[in-house]
Parts: C-alpha cells; sequence; structure tokens
C-alpha cells in the first residue's frame, strides 16, 4: 500500500456484494484493490438467516425476475458452494383453505392492502409457480401438500389447529463468514495484482486522492482508480457523503434473530426450517441449526447503521411468534444464547412497510465531477442468494468502462473448499479417503475438517498431521488447526476468527474460560504477550455484550446470560 499510487478498481466495503465483485474482477486480470473497516462480512452479510432461497415471498409482489434469478442462482450455489450450501425442507403450517385470497391478487398488481393470512389456494398457486421458476438444473424435489395428521405425527408440537401443511424447498447455508473470507482468497489467487484488506478504512476522497487508513496504526495511504465501487452496505450514503456529492441511496432495514437452546425441539425438526406467518401477514422462519433453534426475523426502518441490536420490543415479538407455532414448548429470555442484529441496504423508500420495499439489486452512479476524475458505482440492495448475479452485472459495467471484454464466466466456477464437492457423497468420500492416505489423520477428524472446509480441509490437514495439540473447552479445535488459519485467512484478532472463520459461537453458549483458551491458542501463533490476550478477551467479551446482549462472567462455573 506503502508503493501502490493507481489502481484500476477500488471497492470499499467487504460483505458479500463487494467480495463477489472483487472476486469477478480478479478472474478477468482487473487489479483491485478492496478494503473492508472491519473484518471481512461484518456488517448485514454476517447476520442473514441463514437461508438460500428463491425468494417465494416475492411471487406476491410480482417480482418475477428476482424469482426466476434467485432460483437459478441458488442452483448454482448449491453446485459450486456444496461444501456449505445445502437443500433444505421448508414447511408452512397454513390455517385456513381460502383465506388472502384477494389481498395477495391485490398485492401482486402494487395495490395498497393489508395482507391476511394466506390460505391453501394461495400458497398451492404459489409454490406451482416457484416449482416452474426453479426448473431450470433442478436439483431439488417439488412441493407438496401433507395432511394435518401426517404434519402433527412428523412435528408434535405444533399449533394443532392448522388445516394443512404444505413442504417445498430451497437452501441454506452453514457458514457465509467463511464463504466470503474464500471468495477474497479465491480473487487474490486469481491475480497477484489484486488485494482485499480488512481493518483498513476508507476515509473520504480529496480531489482525485482516495485516502485510507490502516485501523489498526493510524497510517493513511492514497491512491488514485479508473472507477471506485461503493459496497459498503448499510453505509454506503455515508462512503457517498464523503464526496461532496453523494445522495440517499439506502434505506436501511434491521433484521434480528435469536438463537435458542432447545436441543428437543431441534431434534424434532430434523433439519427442516420452518416458515411461518405471524400477525399482519409478515413471514418468520425457525429451524434447526447445529442442533439448537433459529428464530428470525424481524424488518424495522433504521437510520443508523452502528451498533444495530436486538431490541427488546424484537424479542417479545420473536418469542410470540414461538409461542404461538408451538404453544406448549416452554420458552423464555432465559432459553436465548445468542442474539443478532444486521442492516439490510435496501432502495431508499418512504414506504411504512420495510417488507414491501424490493429486495432487487441497482447500481446507481455518481460520476466523475470536479477534480474526482473517477466514477462511483454503489451497489445497491441484492441479497445473499443473488451475490453472484449482481457481480457479474457490477464486473461487466466496470469492464466496459476500463474498455475490455469479459475472459470467464463465474455461472460455473467452485468457490474456495467447493471445488470437486457436489451434493453427492462420492466427492466426500473420495477426499476422506485422501486425507487419510496422504496425512495418517483418523477418519473422524478428517471428516470434521470436510465439514468445516471443504476441499480446502486438505491444506489444513497436512498443517496439523505432524501431532495436534486440542482445546479442553472447544474440543473441535486444536491449536495447531487455529494457527494454519489465522496465518492462511488475515486473522488479525480474536474476534475475526470466532466470528468470521467458524460458526462455533452459533454451535453453543461459550463460557469466559473458552474464551481464555481460544484466545491462548491464537496467542501461540502470532506471539502475544500477557497484555495483547488479555486485551482480545476483553474485546470479546465486550462484542458479546455490546452487539449480541449476552453477559459473559470471568467468575469461574458461571454461564453466559442472556441480557
Amino acid at each position: 500500500m506503502r508503493t501502490t499510487k493507481h489502481v484500476p478498481v477500488l471497492i470499499v466495503g467487504g460483505g458479500i456484494n463487494g467480495m463477489g465483485t472483487f472476486r469477478d474482477l480478479s478472474l478477468q486480470g482487473v487489479d483491485c484493490i478492496l478494503v473492508e473497516k472491519d473484518d471481512f462480512c461484518a456488517g448485514a452479510s454476517r447476520a442473514p438467516s441463514r437461508m438460500i432461497h428463491g425468494g417465494l415471498k416475492y411471487l406476491e409482489t410480482g417480482e418475477f425476475r428476482l424469482v426466476r434469478e434467485s432460483a437459478q442462482e441458488r442452483n448454482r450455489l448449491l453446485r459450486n458452494a456444496a461444501h456449505y450450501v445445502s437443500p433444505l425442507e421448508m414447511i408452512i403450517p397454513i390455517h385456513s383453505w381460502f383465506g388472502g385470497t384477494l389481498s395477495a391478487l391485490f398485492k401482486m398488481l402494487r395495490l395498497p392492502v393489508k395482507m391476511k393470512a394466506r390460505g391453501a389456494l394461495v400458497i398451492k398457486l404459489g409454490l406451482w409457480l416457484y416449482d416452474l421458476y426453479g426448473s431450470l438444473n433442478r436439483v431439488m424435489p417439488r412441493h407438496r401438500m401433507i395432511a394435518r395428521q401426517d404434519m402433527l405425527r412428523e412435528i408434535p408440537d405444533l399449533e394443532p389447529d392448522l388445516k394443512i401443511a404444505a413442504s417445498y424447498y430451497d437452501a441454506w447455508i452453514t457458514s457465509p463468514e467463511r464463504l466470503v473470507v474464500e471468495l477474497a482468497l479465491d480473487g487474490m489467487a486469481a491475480n497477484t495484482g489484486s488485494l482485499a484488506f480488512n481493518h483498513l478504512r476508507f476515509n473520504g476522497v480529496s480531489g482525485n486522492l482516495v485516502a485510507l487508513q490502516d485501523v489498526e496504526s493510524g497510517e493513511i495511504f492514497t491512491l488514485t482508480c479508473d472507477v471506485m465501487v461503493n459496497a459498503a452496505g448499510a453505509w454506503i450514503d455515508r462512503v457517498n457523503g464523503s464526496t461532496a456529492a453523494g445522495r440517499t441511496m439506502v434505506g436501511g432495514s434491521k433484521g434480528s434473530h435469536l438463537m435458542l437452546d432447545l436441543p428437543a425441539l431441534a431434534r424434532t425438526l430434523q433439519g427442516r426450517m420452518i416458515y411461518f406467518e405471524t400477525e399482519g401477514g409478515r413471514i418468520c422462519i425457525l429451524s434447526n441449526f447445529m442442533g439448537h433453534v433459529l428464530l428470525g426475523s424481524t424488518d424495522i426502518p433504521v437510520d443508523d447503521p452502528d451498533g444495530v441490536i436486538c431490541e427488546d420490543e424484537e424479542v417479545d415479538y420473536l418469542l410470540g411468534a414461538f409461542r404461538r407455532l408451538f404453544p406448549n414448548v416452554p420458552v423464555d429470555r432465559s432459553s436465548i444464547f445468542f442474539s443478532y442484529s444486521g442492516v439490510r441496504p435496501l432502495p431508499a423508500n418512504d414506504t411504512a412497510d420495510p417488507g414491501a420495499v424490493s429486495r432487487d439489486h441497482s447500481m446507481p452512479e455518481l460520476a466523475a465531477q470536479g477534480e474526482r476524475k473517477f466514477p462511483i458505482l454503489s451497489l445497491v440492495g441484492g441479497k445473499w442468494t443473488t451475490f453472484r448475479a449482481f457481480s457479474a452485472e457490477a464486473t461487466d459495467e466496470i469492464l466496459s468502462r476500463l474498455g475490455r471484454r469479459r475472459s470467464v464466466s463465474t455461472a460455473d466456477i467452485a468457490i474456495g473448499g467447493g471445488k470437486g464437492f457436489s451434493q453427492a457423497a462420492a466427492p466426500t468420500e473420495v477426499l476422506l479417503s485422501a486425507i487419510e492416505r496422504e496425512t495418517g489423520l483418523a477418519r473422524g477428524r478428517a471428516q470434521q475438517l470436510v465439514i468445516r472446509y471443504g476441499a480446502r480441509a486438505k491444506s489444513v490437514a497436512n498443517a496439523v498431521c505432524r501431532g495436534e495439540t486440542f482445546l479442553r473447552t472447544l474440543p473441535e479445535f486444536s491449536i495447531e488447526e487455529i494457527a494454519f488459519i489465522c496465518k492462511a485467512e488475515l486473522v488479525l484478532h480474536a474476534e475475526d476468527f470466532l466470528f468470521g472463520r467458524s460458526s462455533v459461537f452459533l454451535e453453543r453458549p461459550l463460557d469466559h474460560e473458552a474464551l481464555v483458551e481460544l484466545v491462548a491458542a491464537i496467542a501461540r501463533s502470532r506471539d502475544w504477550d500477557q497484555e495483547r490476550q488479555a486485551k482480545e478477551v476483553e474485546r470479546l467479551v465486550e462484542r458479546f455484550r455490546r452487539l449480541h446482549r449476552i453477559e459473559i462472567s470471568a467468575e469461574r462455573g458461571q454461564k453466559a446470560r442472556f441480557s
């Protein structure tokens, strides 16, 4: 950075849209620099419902192009990121036969209407259309209707007053955080002239110079570019505001989720997600995630994306929705072991209903002006499922401005550890056998690494095969594995590893002892002294308290609790 004075493309923001564009441009041979003020995937991209879906609810608003694109991109992710993206059965409880028919028609015609509970007729028609849009490269079964008695036999705790239920398939992602990091690594491997930096802040534009600042040291770097891409998500307007030519492009909407420690219910769900209505026709989801229950989400307009948390009224709303769905399952705030929130970067709007705002993407431009000779393209909207298509659109536009042509399509290129994988068992078995044979690791350990890293597990296995020391509080991790990931995947803080290179923070409640041991393991590879380790532990404790409402006490034997 000290010697770089110009780069063809500068990308501000290391979420899924920015990183997808970074990888695509790098594959075309375009040198680009991506900067992220926090860790990669630190904003809304780290706070999804963990669904990769075709957008069933977008049929109601008549966004047929978005549904078609979403279904196609979902199917591509099932192929290209098979190590993290898998089919997911969705269950819709239905409480009437014909309810909501007129409301659905009015909504599709974009007419003002208060949505009523959707009946079997509306849902059946919607699922038939959904199957039609997902028919290209079909990889999953079509929908089916389930009789009331059969549904209650499969999930006996479900509310008993349903009339019928529907089943259809979408997909889910186990580790969106890791997939974003793998996109960064893919981009840098494809083009040595491209670099992705976390903890490097965009500090504004002065004349034709862009200023970037190292968050840790405070050092300032300046450079010029031919095109700047603003992929800052909910912070897009702030980034554009530094150019003195900004305008309002984004209207943020907060989505919050709860993780509930209800293992018996999680087992009953058997890997399925329930897609259900709350009062007023709003959709919520509830699923088994790593043996616990994931419940979400809200949709609340916010002006300030910094430090958003799941507020008390959201907790009450989500727990109330849960109790209506499972009236006999005891749940209260003591069941919560983690909460998280993110701000969706939706297009600026003046509607009172955030759910009615399109989830489609757009790319408004701030043209070159005055001393600033480069345009700024802002990546507004979009969603996890369609990031590749959005990134391809952005890349094509940038290539055109640079006078270059696309040399490779990303439609069929596997991401990171997805190389050589599929939903079939054979590739996994081949990889497991190779790791066993080449490294001598036990099959159970090899399988653990493959689940966590996909095809990248072979590199991890080679790094740890000379012997491992496993953590006592997190026995699925070894010091050697953590050291390899920290060195290979741009980990600066313990927070980067815990929340950005693993999903263990969602897999179980963590206590102070686990955080201390994790930091000590990272310290072995980073040469941290005791003072630095203490600061890193405090940084983790503070994050749990400030962003996730989890109080972690240093008192021995004290369990973490939702505050």
